[in-house]
């Protein structure tokens, strides 16, 4: 009897896998997916890659041509080597490989055919983008492959080149966008010497196209998103909770270490290293060590999923002995950086720069009396995305170049910020509150929070 129960459970298991397998599958054909529970599992590694493939596929056909048009490229030619890969080369492969197999040159040529060149649109072409690889892989299927030895990609992709005649050949090179910068100074020596001089005369920079392609994304992406950042949240939670911190015991660099092992124990990826930081009253500078009652925490915490990754910010409360909830000049406080962010996706509109919504945002809340400070940032594929900068930590009077870039729809970006408040429980000391949330401009211009936003502390009791 025990062997047949058992027998039946591993056939149960097998069907119950077999079935989440075939639900993902279904999704290449345009089939909404479930994502599972985060509190029971997290989709295997396989899982992630039947979604993924298929999302930098339909990225291609949909949306390259059209961002080509916009950027007056015709031919985009990207060499990679292995463990000195361009940054948008992740975008671009599947999640089976981990590097560019030795050098590996992605080519894209845009045939024309009346794409959308509008800055405000999701960008979708008549004739989708040709993509190639030249070498030996063919990156699971995603690209057709122009075959040469290792050592031969260049002629190869002299006579790729020749064939097409592209008027104008974008590679990147930026001073302004680490995204775009990808070329080393030996890859585009090899590159002018292989494309002539009549060809190497084309050259310019790609720097808005690979910035144009990081930022904008799929809906399916979205969903898949969300997924992510609820995983994200969960981890979160956990941390800042009993079953992690023993006040009087419990160190913050113990919940460092403890999210960190939790991440890597569920699969994911990581992208920085975790932080946990005290406030206390009467101290004013934040301490380490052991985490006591009456403490405020902070984490800037964050994950890799799905090829996707999280940024966020969250603030605890350790309860004191017979306290139900955080002192009301603390919970003021964390109003008042929701005030902010409020503020920050207010004046953040589409075709509104970057340094545009920061003067405006911290305009307003000087005014409401808030002591604010905005610094902002794409996400999604890069941690610190491509795409508009609202402030940074230092620059809060306007991000040089990259702080005059439009938003645009279908992109998602970390409302990161601080708002500086006096506790009067805590004799008024000042003490910073600090949040971070991702969230997505919509079609249309409406904001919304991926996975909704921090409006209560987590309480932990003593």
């Amino acid at each position: 009897m025990r062997i047949r129960i058992a027998l039946l459970l591993v056939v149960v298991s097998l069907a119950a896998a077999t079935a989440k397998a075939i639900a993902l599958r279904t999704s290449e054909s345009g089939q909404s997916i479930t994502y599972p529970d985060p509190t029971q599992r997290v989709l295997t590694h396989r899982e992630q890659n039947a979604l993924v493939t298929p999302w930098i596929k339909k990225r291609f056909d949909t949306l390259l041509a059209g961002l080509m048009t916009r950027e007056g490229i015709d031919m985009w030619i990207i060499p990679s080597r292995e463990y000195n890969e361009d940054p948008v080369f992740a975008s671009m492969s599947p999640l089976t490989y981990f590097a560019s197999r030795r050098r590996t040159i992605l080519v894209f040529y845009n045939p024309g055919g009346g794409p959308s060149t509008s800055p405000s649109a999701l960008l979708r072409t008549g004739k989708p983008a040709e993509r190639y690889s030249i070498g030996r892989f063919d990156y699971d299927g995603i690209y057709p492959m122009v075959a040469s030895t290792n050592d031969g990609q260049h002629e190869a992709l002299r006579k790729l080149v020749d064939e097409k005649n592209p008027k104008v050949i974008g590679i990147n090179e930026s001073d302004a966008w680490q995204h775009a910068d990808g070329i080393t100074a030996n890859e585009k020596r090899r590159l002018v010497e292989a494309l002539g001089p009549a060809h190497a005369a084309k050259i310019k920079s790609a720097e808005m196209l690979a910035v144009g392609w990081l930022e904008v994304k799929l809906p399916e992406e979205l969903d898949a998103y969300r997924h992510a950042m609820k995983v994200a949240h969960l981890v979160i939670r956990e941390a800042f909770s009993n079953k992690v911190i023993t006040p009087g015991t419990t160190t913050n660099e113990d919940v460092v270490w403890w999210m960190r092992q939790r991440v890597v124990e569920m699969g994911l990826g990581k992208w920085f290293q975790p932080s946990v930081t005290i406030f206390r009253q009467g101290e004013k500078t934040s301490p380490r060590g052991v985490i006591l009652p009456g403490d405020m925490l902070h984490t800037d915490f964050g994950i890799v999923y799905l090829g996707f990754s999280t940024d966020t910010q969250h603030n605890a409360y350790v309860l004191k002995p017979g306290e139900s909830d955080a002192p009301a000049g603390l919970k003021a406080g964390l109003k008042a950086a929701n005030r902010l962010q409020d503020l920050t996706m207010q004046y953040a509109r589409l075709e509104r720069t970057g340094n545009q919504a920061l003067a405006d945002a911290l305009g307003q809340a000087k005014k409401e009396g808030l002591v604010p400070s905005i610094y902002c940032h794409p996400v999604g594929y890069h941690g610190h995305g491509a795409g508009p900068p609202i402030g940074m930590t230092d620059y809060q009077q306007g991000v040089p170049v990259r702080g005059d870039y439009v938003f645009r729809p279908n992109t998602w970006h970390s409302i990161e910020l601080n708002v500086t408040h006096n506790v009067p429980e805590w004799g008024n000391q000042p003490v910073r509150f600090a949040l971070e949330e991702d969230a997505a401009i919509m079609p249309g211009g409406k904001w919304d929070w991926i996975d909704g936003r921090q409006e209560a502390f987590y309480l932990i009791r003593p």
